[in-house]
């Protein structure tokens, strides 16, 4: 008897029929921004909160820091990377289908 159950991710059918091509160096620079600056604005909130950790007072400095820095920063990133994310997707769909 065959035992070909469902191998999840590690089937390497799967790996075939799903690879993409290497992500262009245009979307990785623009993903590994966005992972410096998320980080940045998460360790500068930290860093202001550091102060309050032992009194009575909410540090609202580490708010104002992070949601400033994830607003106005790393949400402009967020868009386009995704912006490039689509373009990608839509030039390999175009090309699939001969266009």
């Amino acid at each position: 008897m065959n035992n070909d159950g469902d191998k999840g991710d590690h089937s390497p059918a799967a790996d075939r029929q799903t690879s993409s091509p290497p992500a262009s160096a245009r979307i990785t620079l623009v993903r590994s921004a966005m992972h410096a600056v998320i980080a940045a604005v998460a360790l500068a909130a930290l860093a202001a909160s550091i102060p309050h950790w032992g009194g009575n007072e909410f540090p609202v400095m580490s708010l104002v820091i992070y949601v400033a820095g994830m607003v106005f920063v790393a949400m402009p990133l967020c868009l386009c990377y995704e912006a490039l994310l689509k373009s990608q997707a839509e030039r390999e769909a175009g090309r699939s289908w001969g266009v």
